[in-house]
């Protein structure tokens, strides 16, 4: 069965084009986490998707957050909104599938520079099983929360012990599980911070943050080559 693009943290799958606010997270400030910026319409919000600043011009997000808008039509959101900046060029991931969320990567050049001085850099090993990472996104009325996770290698979420075949989990895929067994919803494209690096995106999932259902991010290492060469190409 395909897997609808409006996807979420933790994850329900939506029947909107439009992303849920966070529930169960903990309360955080973009001074702590720098590098996070909104995918929204040009006037403003609502927002779609999340995204990481990988420097002062260049962000990592989802290839979902492109694939099914119109891109003219949208900008990004730097200091928690306060700062809309417009989208010079723009790629996702030639290889993105819809149905499978294989690749579910894009980079997008801002028009203009942002000294967030809180650039996050690439992973280039995915993490192990238990290892502890967050990821930060907008709950209710436009507050940043915190969202604890443990990852779970695509091999490991495939395996039978939680709600994902192996055939679902790819090899461009990691898991997550919330430590809040509640957490749930949120916008594709967050990032998924391990040790001070982007680790993984927010992409797809069945549920809530549960033993069962983990949320399914996009693994940034696996992806790395082809952001780099990207971003040196845009």
């Amino acid at each position: 069965m395909a897997k609808l693009f409006a996807c979420t943290i933790l994850l329900v799958i939506a029947s909107t084009a439009y992303a849920s606010d966070i529930e169960g997270g903990v309360p955080t400030t973009i001074q702590d986490h720098p590098y996070l910026v909104s995918i929204q319409g040009k006037d403003g919000p609502p927002v779609i998707c999340g995204g990481a600043l990988i420097n002062e011009n260049t962000v990592v997000t989802a290839a979902q957050c492109l694939a099914f808008y119109d891109v003219s039509q949208l900008a990004v959101g730097v200091n928690n909104g306060e700062r809309v900046i417009q989208i010079a060029a723009q790629s996702f991931n030639p290889q993105f599938d819809f149905v499978t969320m294989q690749n579910d990567v894009a980079v997008l050049k801002l028009a203009e520079p942002v000294e967030s001085g809180g650039y996050l850099e690439l992973a280039s090993t995915a993490p192990e099983n238990g290892d502890s990472g967050v990821v930060t996104g907008w709950a209710a009325n436009n507050s940043l929360v915190d969202v604890a996770v443990r990852t779970l290698t695509a091999e490991e979420c495939g395996s039978g012990d939680y709600k994902y075949s192996e055939d679902e989990v790819l090899n461009t895929m990691l898991c997550g599980l919330a430590s809040n067994l509640q957490a749930c919803n949120g916008q594709p494209g967050l990032p998924l911070v391990v040790g001070k690096q982007l680790v993984g995106l927010v992409s797809w999932g069945y549920g809530c943050g549960n033993k069962g259902n983990p949320a399914v991010f996009t693994d940034i290492a696996a992806e790395r080559s082809w952001i780099i060469e990207t971003a040196n190409k845009l």
